[in-house]
């Protein structure tokens, strides 16, 4: 069964720079990336998320391990293959209850309204959004399915 993943840019960034949420070196974040777009997985973005993401990419140096296959091009050549990667053309709406959600995690919320529209399932290293979804009640409420790369790496 195909699965829709949201990556949070924190797994974009660690994946290209082999490190995990504390610099360590770890490649779980670039398994996950590889291994959804190798099995028929898709990654879910709309044009604001993509352009995050790839400003945030553009920034990085070239990690020599990934050498040609930086995550700024391996997203690139993914757009080419039929179904794994979703642009949607518009951004996702408003959902009532984001106004609950923190303030420390309101920069989240465009991934949120993103994964709540598609289905997907979030994957994301920022603890305090994971705990802000759960506080806020927003996770529960619409069944949102939120995972540490980890989880999301066991889960394929």
């Amino acid at each position: 069964m195909t699965q829709r993943f949201i990556l949070d840019e924190n797994i974009l960034i660690l994946a290209q720079k082999e490190e995990n949420d504390v610099g360590e070196r770890d490649t779980t974040c670039r398994q996950l990336l590889d291994d959804i777009i190798e099995i028929c997985h898709t990654i879910v973005f709309d044009p604001v998320l993509w352009d995050k993401h790839f400003q945030q990419l553009r920034s990085l140096p070239p990690h020599q391990p990934c050498g040609p296959r930086s995550v700024l091009r391996l997203l690139l050549l993914a757009t080419q293959v039929d179904g794994k990667i979703a642009n949607t053309r518009e951004n996702a709406v408003p959902f009532p209850e984001e106004n609950q959600i923190p303030q420390g995690s309101q920069d989240d919320v465009l991934m949120v309204r993103l994964a709540l529209e598609t289905g997907a399932t979030l994957v994301t290293t920022d603890k305090p959004l994971r705990e802000h979804l759960e506080s806020s009640g927003v996770r529960l409420a619409y069944n949102l399915e939120v995972l540490s790369p980890d989880e999301a790496l066991t889960k394929l």
